[in-house]
């Protein structure tokens, strides 16, 4: 079976979570304007980093943990909220720091009014202690993680009243 490496996953799963749920919060909008990106990023600025939480801990999760370890590790580290979960999820504070930086890198790409290019997905955070994680896993938690984000973006639009 192929891997590839965890942190090239981690940077993959980020980018798709930024790519879907732009497209689903902005359905029928130009995604390519960066007035409109910046407009609609502003409109829904508290909703990107809950829905991120809520969806990267699952799918970190599932990166790092056997089902009945995860279920350990939050018994013996209760948390309080959705970001010290995905604290918990990525098992290590080098994992946890990697998917700060790339959520960074693409949250302040997303202020500019863009997605990441190819070139610049290219050019991930590194964290080459992450290890290896077989690449038909990575492919389905990436892919989950572009269905929710944009799925959890449309219920949000729903909610609002919007289109």
């Amino acid at each position: 079976m192929n891997k590839i490496s965890k942190d090239r996953a981690l940077a993959a799963l980020v980018r798709t979570f930024f790519k879907y749920f732009l497209t689903g919060i902005m359905e029928g909008k130009d995604i390519h304007d960066p007035k409109a990106v910046k407009q609609t990023l502003l409109e829904h600025y508290e909703h990107v980093a809950q829905v991120y939480n809520r969806e990267a801990f699952y799918a970190i999760a599932r990166m790092n943990y056997e089902a009945a370890e995860i279920e350990n590790a939050l018994r013996q580290q209760p948390a309080t909220d959705l970001m010290q979960l995905v604290r918990i999820a990525c098992r290590t504070e080098p994992f946890y720091q990697t998917m700060v930086e790339e959520y960074k890198r693409h949250f302040l790409l997303l202020l500019e009014g863009r997605l990441a290019t190819s070139e610049e997905a290219a050019q991930y955070t590194p964290c080459p202690e992450a290890g290896l994680i077989d690449e038909p896993l990575a492919i389905d938690i990436i892919d989950r993680m572009a269905q929710n984000a944009y799925s959890e973006a449309r219920k949000i639009c729903s909610a609002n009243g919007q289109p």
